[in-house]
């Protein structure tokens, strides 16, 4: 059973909807990544599930049980802030501890609690200190620490790692995953990078205007995205106007301007008919240069334009009729200059067909 389970859930700010129909459901000691552009409602939809905005449609459930049921206490959900918000003349150990002043806890239980979440993020070498002694990474584990003092069943994060430099992401981010393997935490997460939810999360959320447009495991989502826009926002890709040519057992023949394309359906359950229109999307790594043209998906034409990245280099690759496709090449050879005829090419797996 879902932890949470959204349901058309409406949010207004005046007359313009924040939430406009959101559905989600949380797993149980999963985490969920939320990803989407500035203004699509991501953080409005956690302050309404931490109870700082009341909900104005919908329905939500936790536990089984309707979300209105439940106390402000029951619901046992920690909020971290983008800003981590702690107390400089305050120690690393009673940051930890502020969130349980006033509860029915003796002094000792408070910092044994403290103690406790502070170990759960690594943090409890740094007991002594102060906020501002640390670097931005170790901020953000005490921060986690206060939340997880609260012992919540869920913890809601707005950007943890939007402040912090590469090393610290990695360091913050793997942290969150030992916290969810090690404890059974559902943990709903907002996001701006898209690699950092691809290495975090169990499940992934695309928001939109108001709206969940898709949600699903995260490779599967880079794979199989619902449209041009999530392809696009979810990675680079190269995206091909085409009319259906045949469709069957989740597959579809195309023509297109660079040749006839066959791959996959993003949704087989919604296929275009012979005839309908087409887009589709073929990831930059999906293509593999090569002088010898395979039995299909195969596209003449010249690499014109190269950026050698050490591991990777990134071409521009022309066709006859003047379609620029973009191709990552791993392992890169030296290729710009060439005046040979080379062939792009992509597995039809790698190729998926879009509803536009």
């Amino acid at each position: 059973m879902p932890a949470v389970s959204i349901t058309a859930l409406r949010r207004l700010l005046g007359t313009a909807e924040i939430l406009a129909g959101v559905d989600l459901s949380i797993e149980a000691g999963s985490l969920c990544c939320l990803l989407g552009p500035s203004g699509s409602g991501k953080t409005t939809l956690l302050k309404v599930l931490a109870g700082q905005l009341e909900p104005q449609g919908g329905k939500l459930t936790y536990d089984g049980r309707e979300w209105g049921f439940f106390s402000p206490a029951e619901r046992a959900i920690a909020f971290v802030h983008q800003n981590y918000a702690l107390f400089p003349h305050l120690t690393v150990l009673e940051n930890a501890a502020f969130a349980l002043e006033g509860s029915n806890l003796t002094p000792a239980e408070i910092q044994q609690r403290a103690l406790e979440a502070l170990r759960a993020v690594g943090a409890e070498g740094w007991a002594k200190h102060r906020p501002q002694e640390l670097s931005g990474g170790q901020q953000q584990r005490v921060a986690l620490a206060r939340a997880l003092a609260l012992r919540p069943k869920l913890l809601l994060l707005d950007e943890p790692l939007s402040n912090l430099d590469a090393a610290s992401r990695v360091e913050v981010r793997e942290s969150i995953r030992e916290l969810v393997r090690t404890t059974g935490l559902t943990v709903l997460c907002v996001l701006h990078d898209q690699k950092d939810a691809f290495a975090m999360a169990d499940r992934l959320a695309i928001m939109r205007q108001g709206r969940i447009v898709q949600s699903g495991i995260p490779i599967d989502l880079y794979r199989r995205p619902i449209d041009s826009w999530t392809a696009t926002f979810l990675g680079s890709a190269n995206l091909i106007a085409g009319k259906v040519k045949h469709v069957g057992a989740g597959e579809f023949v195309a023509d297109t301007v660079i040749g006839e394309v066959r791959g996959a359906l993003a949704t087989p359950d919604d296929a275009p008919g012979e005839g309908d229109k087409i887009t589709i999307c073929i990831r930059p790594e999906c293509l593999k240069i090569d002088f010898m043209a395979p039995d299909e998906n195969a596209f003449a034409g010249a690499i014109t334009r190269s950026l050698f990245q050490g591991d990777i280099s990134l071409h521009d690759f022309q066709t006859p009729r003047g379609v620029v496709l973009k191709i990552a090449e791993a392992n890169p050879r030296q290729r710009a200059g060439s005046k040979a005829t080379v062939f792009a090419w992509a597995e039809p797996e790698d190729v998926v067909g879009l509803n536009q």
